[in-house]
């Protein structure tokens, strides 16, 4: 029986190469099938959302919002997201945790997953080593210096976030290594997995 859920959630931490993994395998999944995948960011779906209930005028405000606020507006965001997932097949682009000064923020708490419920989480994950220096050679987004061993922890915890939302829907959850020159490579294992 073919997966009726259209949603595949797609994570990693900054640096790993998981836009270009995610652009590569949309291309990959229209060549190999003549299907359009719809890419949608979370963060967009809320400012969105939140632009339309009169809560915010620029994308800056939605950090701004009451906590209570933003907990409705990324509920809403999900529900968006998993309409649109109904007449298309959906990579949600996200970051499963986020580093802030107190600790990781979750990326993808309970009442967003529960509204998108995704069919797989897919990690996108490359050696410690190779994202901090991506993260150091990329001269076009301004990056937060932190050590292999830090990037290797925060690898760690996405995992064990990515478990939890499996937990939570029913999704089952998927790593794909970015290896350094082998991104088609990892694209496709992607594509396999919006494909199923």
């Amino acid at each position: 029986m073919a997966e009726s859920r259209n949603i595949v959630i797609v994570t990693g931490i900054p640096g790993v190469g998981k836009t270009t993994v995610i652009n590569t395998a949309v291309e990959q999944v229209k060549e190999r099938s003549g299907e359009d995948v719809l890419v949608l960011n979370i963060g967009t779906e809320m400012f969105v959302v939140a632009t339309k209930a009169g809560h915010v005028k620029d994308r800056d405000g939605l950090r701004k919002l009451p906590t209570s606020i933003q907990r409705e507006v990324q509920r809403e965001a999900g529900v968006v997201i998993a309409e649109k997932a109904k007449t298309a097949k959906v990579i949600v682009d996200t970051h499963t945790l986020i580093q802030t000064n107190n600790g990781f923020l979750i990326g993808l708490p309970e009442w967003v997953v529960t509204a998108i419920n995704p069919k797989t989480v897919v990690l996108v994950e490359a050696d410690s080593e190779k994202i901090a220096s991506r993260r150091t050679g990329d001269e076009t987004r301004t990056r937060d210096a932190q050590a292999v061993t830090d990037i290797q922890i925060h690898q760690e915890m996405c995992r064990a976030a990515a478990v939890s939302v499996g937990t939570i829907t029913g999704a089952t959850v998927r790593i794909i290594k970015n290896r350094e020159g082998l991104v088609e490579e990892a694209a496709s294992e992607l594509a396999d997995t919006l494909l199923e």
